[in-house]
């Protein structure tokens, strides 16, 4: 069970929440907003996509699609208890994830989104709104370097790398020429 909180926020939002596989119908909340789990003790019950915008989603909760092999879209923008213990787990789906979104998960550290090197199959991520991450531009290099062909969202090469203005660098050009022209004398 996902517990009691997230049953609800999940049951309050009224877009879909997932399909499963080879079918274009979406699980939907009942008219109370509950869902009826019942499918996930089907053993060839396949989940493709899954939206948990905005829910309490947790490393514990992500316990319960752990075995969702055919998991294709992990969508996660703004859940505030999305770690990088969450991320850490994500592994599981090294084989089957394409696309996942981060964007807006306040608790995500640049240590955390290392572990998405074992991703191998993703092919997009978005990590546009994340509070800790103090150098995207870096960010995005490290990314390039670990998901080389993914395509990242939310952080540009440019953003946040140290370029000095000019003035300093005027500065240190003409500190540096007057050290080499004493240096020949």
């Amino acid at each position: 069970v996902w517990g009691p909180h997230v049953v609800r926020l999940i049951g309050l939002r009224s877009r879909p929440i997932f399909p499963f596989a080879g079918q274009s119908e979406w699980l939907r909340p009942d008219s109370r907003g509950r869902f009826s789990y019942d499918f996930m003790s089907t053993p060839d019950t396949q989940i493709e996509e899954v939206d948990l915008s905005g829910t309490l989603i947790n490393h514990n909760g992500l316990e319960n699609l752990v075995n969702q092999n055919k998991l294709q879209t992990l969508s996660l923008p703004g859940c505030p208890e999305v770690d990088d213990w969450f991320l850490a787990r994500l592994h599981v789906f090294g084989e089957s994830l394409l696309e996942l979104d981060l964007s807006h998960c306040s608790r995500i550290t640049v240590g955390g989104l290392t572990a998405l090197q074992n991703l191998r199959k993703l092919k997009r991520l978005d990590i546009s709104g994340l509070p800790q991450l103090q150098n995207p531009g870096l960010v995005w290099i490290l990314l390039e370097e670990i998901l080389p062909h993914c395509r990242v969202t939310g952080a540009e090469y440019e953003q946040g790398l140290i370029q000095p203005d000019s003035q300093e660098q005027t500065e240190d050009h003409h500190e540096a020429s007057t050290h080499t022209g004493l240096r020949h004398l």
